[in-house]
Formats: structure tokens, sequence, C-alpha cells
């Protein structure tokens, strides 16, 4: 069972994880985002038609959005945060490092 669900963890972030999904390639966050936000919503109308409601779409896709807009915000802030070196950041490497030694 735990292998089950390390797999489909696996495959979860393989395709949402854009450091991870074929989309790295693209140095630019924005137009990973703006891909991401595509692909998001073509599979929202994709899922409604199969269910064959269009008030499904809408929910669908405002919550992919929603969902997209917030975990590229943090990986925003985190990129800039190690960026600038910030006092916060380091301090949160140094409390992982001494827990893993």
């Amino acid at each position: 069972m735990k292998n089950l669900a390390l797999r489909i963890y696996d495959y979860y972030t393989y395709i949402f994880d854009s450091s991870r999904n074929p989309l790295r390639h693209i140095p630019d966050p924005v137009s990973r985002f703006y891909i991401m936000t595509i692909l998001a919503a073509m599979w929202s109308f994709t899922f409604a038609m199969y269910i064959g409601s269009i008030i499904y779409f809408g929910i669908s896709l405002a919550a992919h959005v929603i969902l997209l807009l917030m975990f590229f915000f943090t990986m925003a802030v985190f990129h800039d945060a190690e960026k600038n070196k910030s006092s916060w950041l380091l301090k949160l490497r140094s409390q992982k490092r001494h827990k893993v030694r």
C-alpha cells in the first residue's frame, strides 16, 4: 500500500511540480505559470464535458487557478528569499540540517 501511495505521489509531483515536469526547461516562471493555467483550463473543460455540466467547468477552473496561483506565489516567495539570502530562510535551512544530523 505504501508503494502505491508513493508512486501516486511521484506521478503527482511529476505532473504538477514545474521544477520536475518537462516545463522545467522553460526558464521564465511566468511562462510556466501561463502554460499550467492553460492546461488547467483545458482539463477543467474536458471534465465538464465528460460530466455534462458546464457549471462544473466554472467551479473546476476557479479551483485550478486558485491552486496554481498559490503554488507559484509560494514558489516566487521562496525563490526571492533564497536569492536575497533572507534570514528566515537561512534559519529554516539550518534547523533542517541540525535535525538531519
